[in-house]
């Protein structure tokens, strides 16, 4: 059998990846969508302590404000962040169990049945996913319907790094 010259592509090269058992943490992925959340809006919790402590210099209450807002509001506003993008049902599907299956069209994510679920299956198109990235281990892939959706996939579930490309590339043709 003679070799392929070096100008030729592999045809041999999947055309379908399937990764099992895929899901993260709950505190991992609190994590990630905190940080997310504070890399674009982190001036917005800085401004009124920064404003109140500041001011303590006249008065000492306004030390007394900027503790408050430091220990009371701020994490407030983070559990809202949490309650209102963590609980949706797209990013709900980053702690379930579930097995992804890449193709040259997109993902498809196939729930474990111990949650119940009326319709385990989710189909996410190529087109729907708008940016990768890495977080503490994990392949981060941004959805366009919202701010906050993205999934996350950790490393570990690729065999290999042979395995990551293809299914990278699988994603970017």
């Amino acid at each position: 059998m003679k070799p392929l010259p070096a100008n030729a592509t592999n045809y041999m090269e999947p055309q379908r990846i399937k990764l099992h058992d895929i899901a993260i943490s709950q505190s991992l992925f609190g994590r990630i969508l905190l940080y997310r959340h504070l890399r674009r809006r982190w001036w917005a919790y800085a401004l009124p302590v920064t404003m109140c402590a500041a001011l303590s210099f006249l008065d000492i209450r306004f030390l007394l404000v900027a503790l408050m807002i430091v220990f009371i509001m701020v994490p407030m506003a983070l559990l809202l962040v949490y309650i209102n993008h963590g609980l949706d049902p797209v990013n709900r599907y980053n702690i379930m169990r579930k097995e992804l299956s890449a193709n040259t069209d997109g993902l498809t994510l196939v729930m474990d049945e111990d949650y119940g679920l009326k319709n385990p299956t989710a189909t996410l198109h190529r087109n729907e996913i708008t940016h990768r990235s890495t977080f503490a281990h994990c392949l981060l892939l941004d959805l366009r319907s919202a701010r906050h959706r993205f999934i996350a996939i950790p490393l570990t579930a690729f065999a290999g790094k042979q395995q990551l490309r293809t299914f990278l590339a699988l994603l970017n043709n």
